[in-house]
């Protein structure tokens, strides 16, 4: 069951989702949005189920992209089975999108090869940020996931919510 997450309470858009769950939520999915100072310590202390990584704000050193996530965030990730977020809506508003899709990309890069489970969803404000599902896996696909990894991307939400149900609660789906 594929599910996008928003950040918005309106009118109730599918575009060949199953759910589209509200990030704001109050429920046992905890969604967070972080910058690299605080991603760490958001990991180390096992605060949320999926880790938005905010890349907004980073300025690039002359040899190599910089981004929030690098090797020691991702293997304390994958032993608390925390998931990282990637933003449709972060590149869609990026002022530079080619900087913003490089960073992307290497963060996908860093997820596949310390087996981090990836979420790929619109985060969209308004009603005309979102997305069908096929063109978020589609996009998924051309910043470099495989199109079995686009797929899990964009079913890991039902994935984490039915894990977390089974402890305390549910999230919040808007139908």
């Amino acid at each position: 069951m594929a599910s996008d997450i928003v950040l918005f309470e309106g009118e109730k858009f599918r575009l060949g989702f199953d759910n589209v769950v509200n990030a704001e939520a109050k429920g046992a999915l905890k969604i967070i949005e972080c910058n690299e100072a605080d991603i760490r310590q958001a990991v180390e202390q096992n605060r949320a189920d999926i880790i938005l990584v905010a890349e907004q704000g980073m300025q690039d050193s002359m040899h190599y992209r910089k981004t929030a996530l690098d090797h020691i965030v991702c293997g304390l990730a994958r032993k608390k089975g925390i998931a990282f977020a990637f933003s449709f809506s972060y590149l869609l508003n990026a002022r530079n999108r080619a900087v913003a899709m490089g960073r992307v990309m290497q963060n996908i890069r860093l997820c596949r090869k310390h087996k981090v489970r990836m979420v790929f969803a619109s985060f969209a404000s308004d009603k005309w940020e979102m997305r069908a599902f096929a063109e978020l896996k589609s996009f998924a696909v051309v910043l470099g996931m495989t199109q079995k990894e686009a797929a899990d991307s964009l079913n890991a939400i039902e994935a984490i919510a039915e894990l977390k149900q089974k402890g305390s609660g549910g999230a919040r789906v808007i139908s």
